[in-house]
């Protein structure tokens, strides 16, 4: 469930287009390591897939 949560807060910054910087400083707030770039942008790409798909969805 923590998985989760982090990876719905890593996908809100994403689309608020907060730096990975930013968002490296946010997960160590939260207590952890810290997150890779290459984690993360495979977060960001899962995103682009699923808008990708719902705006396919609605233009059918």
């Amino acid at each position: 469930m923590a998985e989760r949560a982090l990876t719905a807060v890593i996908q809100e910054t994403y689309i608020q287009s907060i730096s990975t910087r930013s968002v490296d400083d946010l997960v160590k707030a939260l207590g952890m390591d810290g997150i890779a770039k290459s984690q993360l942008s495979h977060l960001c790409e899962e995103i682009d897939e699923r808008v990708t798909a719902l705006v396919g969805l609605r233009i059918m």
